[in-house]
């Protein structure tokens, strides 16, 4: 009887740890796009003038964008389709506030030229951004 409860117990304890360590993990689903991006240069495009901005970001992640600087300033719904990237910010009022990030509209698409574990350049109609992975 001891032993039937022993048994009981461990596989009861082994069923339980396997669920928890593997039930509530969500990776990323998005391959080198995925993380945190500083932005390395902005070409505009139009003008031909390079930026060469300070502290601000691209974390991806999912089906999200967040602009940051370092504090997360605007955050936009992702579609990613391999070769381009195309960014809605349902939630940016005025598109204005989006422009030291290359953005200039708030539902804007990004050609992917480049992209690696550490590299990453986007270009838009406007803008040719820059990133490097840390």
């Amino acid at each position: 009887m001891k032993q039937t409860i022993k048994h009981f117990i461990l596989i009861a304890t082994a069923i339980l740890t396997v669920s928890l360590l593997t039930g509530c993990r969500k990776g990323g689903i998005n391959g080198d796009l995925d993380g945190q991006w500083r932005i390395i240069t902005i070409e505009n495009l139009a003008s031909g003038e390079i930026s060469e901005p300070t502290n601000l970001f691209y974390c991806i992640y999912l089906h999200t964008v967040n602009l940051s600087s370092p504090s997360v300033a605007a955050t936009a719904n992702m579609t990613y389709s391999g070769k381009t990237l195309k960014l809605d910010f349902p939630t940016v009022k005025d598109a204005a506030s989006l422009n030291k990030w290359g953005i200039y509209s708030t539902e804007t698409t990004f050609n992917i030229e480049r992209l690696n574990s550490s590299h990453l350049t986007l270009a838009s109609e406007n803008a040719r951004i820059t990133l490097r992975k840390f």
